[in-house]
């Protein structure tokens, strides 16, 4: 199995659940099997740990900001060699606030390590960052959801699907939030089938299919429900109360 190397760019404030699809990469470890007991013959399957390296990158070195209030570790900065196009597998990307266009070296990070032939993964909203960087021109993407009208109109030149995840080439993107567990599921299946399976059984994450189980009709209807709801009635009171 040849070594890993992976690059988190982080756009701050980013939403924890956005980056938690990197634990399932790490869960590919030998040391990760070795904690939970595994016979020798899953543990064969494992990819030693020296191979995958992950890089959590952001314009700053500081601490970055999420939205449940923890600061996240950078390891590196757009400039660090370490990370300069070329030099990474995968490049993931969580999601900013929507909407938020990242300052022009973000953009340019981007664009330099997809024209290095990167593998391109974004999760919910960091397909912005993404679409602004113009990586997507051209292709079929996915996004959140509920943005979508948002998107189609703001980049004109990306073939927006309805759908919890998309490839095109090199560029996979997600859906809103924990869709980013089914992308990535989907990936590992794709590039080390038994190890996925391992792992994704362990961490029981069930990758659900690409296309969703209700019509966007039916979700934008229940929104308008709770709105008209809401308006009437105000707040629900807890059983608490």
């Amino acid at each position: 199995m040849a070594p890993l190397r992976i690059g988190v760019l982080v756009v701050p404030p980013i939403q924890l659940l956005d980056i938690s699809p990197i634990d399932l990469f790490a869960m590919m470890c030998t040391s990760y099997f070795e904690a939970c007991k595994l016979p020798q013959p899953i543990l064969d399957l494992a990819m030693p740990d020296s191979d995958m390296t992950i890089a959590y990158i952001s314009k700053s070195a500081d601490p970055s900001p999420t939205t449940a209030r923890l600061g996240l570790q950078i390891n590196a900065t757009l400039t660090d060699p370490k990370v300069a196009p070329g030099s990474l597998d995968i490049l993931m990307i969580p999601g900013p606030p929507p909407g938020l266009k990242p300052e022009q070296e973000v953009l340019d990070f981007v664009r330099a390590h997809v024209e290095k032939g990167v593998e391109l993964l974004t999760i919910c909203s960091g397909v912005y960052v993404a679409a602004y960087a113009g990586v997507l021109d051209g292709k079929r993407a996915t996004g959140t959801r509920g943005i979508q009208d948002h998107l189609d109109k703001e980049f004109p030149k990306v073939h927006w699907q309805d759908a919890r995840y998309v490839r095109d080439g090199k560029v996979w993107s997600s859906g809103g939030i924990t869709n980013g567990m089914d992308m990535v599921g989907w990936y590992m299946r794709e590039r080390w089938p038994e190890l996925a399976d391992i792992v994704l059984k362990m961490a029981d994450v069930d990758v659900r299919p690409a296309e969703y189980g209700e019509s966007k009709a039916k979700m934008n209807a229940w929104f308008l429900f709770k709105i008209i709801k809401a308006w009437f009635f105000g707040p629900s009171k807890s059983k608490r109360e």
